[in-house]
């Protein structure tokens, strides 16, 4: 797989284009939910199964990106230092989005969002980065025990519910069954070089990667940006 330099810091060109094509779907799908919460259409983003696939393959994009960046970033030496700064900066902003989401809905408050997971998903891979092929069968089973109803935190989820004031409904959950499952696969993925497509830099996709590059940023930033810009929307037109 191509690698380019950033700033000193070498990056793997197709898993920033995936990224970069996983925020653009984000931003899709986050448009046309918020066009549904200021009533501009209504489409059931929760429920409709078309939707729910298509945040599937959003998940999947950002997770899979997750594990073969953990595999590129410790395969030949875990760097502690280094890996425990970047846990350090997700769980700083997982802190962020939840208090910025009580704040914002007191009662569908996210509390395990998609950083939230990410931030306990990287040590976890780091742990197969040596043993790829242990990971994709470690993974495979995740995926394969949650949708045979074995794998999941549903007791732990209802005793929480009940006893500490977790919300029954949430704007961003991912569950760490069987979702850990794809970034263990992305491990193997790349220790396999299976996504080693030769992508020739273009207008186009370095526009991708350049939002790949930026994606958490961009994750924290869009929807205060389209909340915004419909609310202005509804004040000019007076809704």
């Amino acid at each position: 797989m191509g690698k380019i330099s950033n700033n000193n810091v070498s990056r793997n060109y197709e898993i920033d284009l995936l990224r970069g094509i996983a925020i653009v779907l984000m931003i899709i799908f986050h448009f046309s939910y918020d066009l549904t919460m200021f009533g501009w259409a209504f489409f059931n983003t929760g429920e409709d199964i078309e939707w729910r696939i298509f945040r599937t393959i959003i998940v999947s994009g950002f997770l899979l990106a997750v594990g073969m960046s953990s595999y590129l970033a410790y395969q030949k030496s875990i760097n502690q230092k280094k890996l425990a700064k970047t846990v350090g900066k997700l769980f700083c902003v997982s802190l962020l989005i939840t208090i910025g989401s009580l704040f914002m809905d007191p009662n569908t408050w996210v509390y395990f969002g998609i950083i939230h997971f990410i931030t306990v998903a990287l040590p976890i891979s780091v742990l197969f980065v040596r043993i790829p092929n242990i990971a994709l069968i470690v993974g495979s089973g995740c995926i394969l025990g949650y949708w045979l109803g074995i794998l999941n935190f549903d007791f732990i989820w209802d005793w929480s519910v009940l006893h500490l004031g977790i919300p029954s409904q949430t704007v961003d959950l991912v569950s760490l069954f069987p979702w850990i499952g794809v970034v263990l696969i992305g491990v193997f993925v790349m220790h396999n070089e299976i996504f080693n497509i030769k992508f020739k830099p273009r207008v186009i996709s370095n526009k991708l990667v350049f939002l790949g590059q930026h994606s958490l940023l961009i994750y924290l930033i869009h929807q205060p940006i389209l909340y915004g810009l419909f609310g202005l929307v509804d004040v000019i037109l007076g809704r």
